[in-house]
């Protein structure tokens, strides 16, 4: 499928198209920046170190701050570092080890970590789900690390713009609107300048604000036409995003999240889907607050077959493990607790690699 690019200054003088031929093969087509906007943006850019990768073997719990600020100062220098890619790889496959033999802990992670950054943390979030997700769907692993790496670079174009939004109560202006419409084209673009060729990884980068009702952007495609790993991602970006505190408002609880998605109050979303998301989440998910039917007060430490009775860490007693199933500790109702980072520290055992 070709996409024709948006017809406005700001794209033009921004994004060109190229056609690029490989033999007798259907020219690709690739979106790449204008030489003026590639150059302002290096001029732009952060120089120096970045930190580095925290180590797989401890929790996600601790982990996850130090991903995003990893994220953040890798995606700043986008087009600086020759082996971004390679860098960006490394995290995604780290991302999704961690998924995958920590599988509580991580969504534990998303709910608990306060974020620095909005951008890179919301980015680190939808990653961790999207490997969570790829993996419960038995994904092929090329799949999920494609699906994975678009989760932490579809915003690449317009972090800084995000970060400031996520205190911002007004409407976005008329610049910012220009900016979040163009961005999926952007950051395509700036993956492409920085040797990103992958074309799937590409396509869920462009497509993950496409509405399967036509009316996403910025192509404007519907139904079949949605790549289903793009319709994915953009389900993982809206539950996340809710899920995630900003300056003027609390986080939405996971459970009113799911149900609005699923109610179609976000879009048209797959309701197999949001059933899945339920699954891997949870009613009550690991790292959430929730009250017992006998008055105390716990955290949800392990999800169970059945997402409403998932297994809980008593306020008073945290190396004790209960199970919300016997009616005398069933869950009367979830609480919204907001951890501040200096007391992580005091959660990192409850989701320990063994």
């Amino acid at each position: 499928m070709r996409f024709s690019l948006p017809d406005s200054l700001y794209i033009h003088n921004r994004l060109v198209e190229v056609n690029v031929r490989h033999g007798a093969q259907e020219p690709e087509q690739h979106f790449r920046l204008t030489d003026k906007f590639k150059q302002s943006l290096i001029e732009d850019a952060p120089t120096g170190p970045i930190p580095a990768l925290p180590p797989t073997s401890i929790s996600p719990v601790q982990a996850v701050p130090n991903l995003a600020d990893y994220l953040r100062a890798l995606n700043q220098r986008v087009l600086v570092f020759s082996d971004y890619r390679e860098r960006l790889m490394e995290l995604a496959n780290l991302l999704i080890e961690m998924a995958g033999s920590q599988p509580d802990g991580v969504i534990a992670a998303i709910m608990l970590c306060p974020y620095r950054h909005y951008a890179a943390h919301h980015a680190i979030n939808c990653a961790l789900l999207a490997a969570r997700v790829g993996q419960s769907y038995g994904l092929p692993s090329a799949d999920t690390e494609q699906l994975v790496c678009a989760a932490l670079t579809m915003n690449v174009s317009s972090a800084s713009l995000q970060d400031s939004m996520a205190s911002q109560q007004a409407e976005p202006s008329t610049a910012q609107r220009q900016t979040l419409h163009a961005h999926p084209l952007l950051s395509s673009a700036l993956l492409r300048e920085a040797g990103v060729d992958d074309v799937l990884w590409h396509t869920i980068v462009l497509l993950h604000h496409e509405k399967k009702n036509g009316r996403g952007y910025p192509f404007s495609l519907a139904g079949e036409d949605v790549e289903p790993l793009a319709h994915l991602l953009h389900a993982l970006d809206l539950v996340t995003a809710k899920m995630m505190p900003r300056t003027y408002r609390a986080r939405m609880k996971p459970k009113q999240a799911l149900g609005e998605l699923y109610a179609g109050k976000m879009g048209e979303i797959d309701p197999e889907l949001v059933s899945h998301l339920v699954k891997i989440i949870g009613i009550y998910p690991p790292g959430s607050f929730v009250e017992l039917a006998d008055g105390n007060r716990a955290i949800v430490v392990n999800i169970t077959a059945n997402a409403a009775t998932p297994r809980v860490a008593p306020q008073t007693r945290p190396a004790e493990r209960i199970d919300t199933a016997q009616e005398c500790f069933r869950i009367v109702k979830s609480l919204n607790i907001q951890v501040e980072e200096r007391y992580l520290p005091l959660f990192y055992r409850l989701w320990s690699p063994t």
